[in-house]
């Protein structure tokens, strides 16, 4: 894990996927679902979901009203320089 994103994103963050799911974020529409990011990242509901309601309780995702249940979970990405840091982590 030495160097890769995987490792700084634990180093930094606790938690391994946080960088993936941000550099994703900062580099798509402001507006992201919870399953396509799923899809994209290959990864589960419970690891996707912990993050983007991480990253909304400090303010940098601001969760979207469903308009039936069966839509998925959409947040937006909120302006921050946060954004760019994690896009510059994932990608080095």
């Amino acid at each position: 894990m030495s160097g890769s994103v995987a490792a700084r994103s634990k180093l930094l963050f606790n938690n391994v996927h946080m960088l993936r799911v941000a550099g994703v974020i900062s580099h798509g529409d402001d507006v992201v679902d919870s399953q396509r990011l799923q899809r994209e990242l290959e990864l589960g509901q419970s690891a996707v979901q912990r993050i983007l309601v991480t990253l909304e309780g400090v303010g940098l995702m601001e969760r979207l009203e469903r308009q039936v249940r069966t839509e998925p979970v959409r947040f937006r990405r909120l302006p921050h320089s946060f954004w760019r840091a994690a896009q510059e982590l994932a990608d080095a």
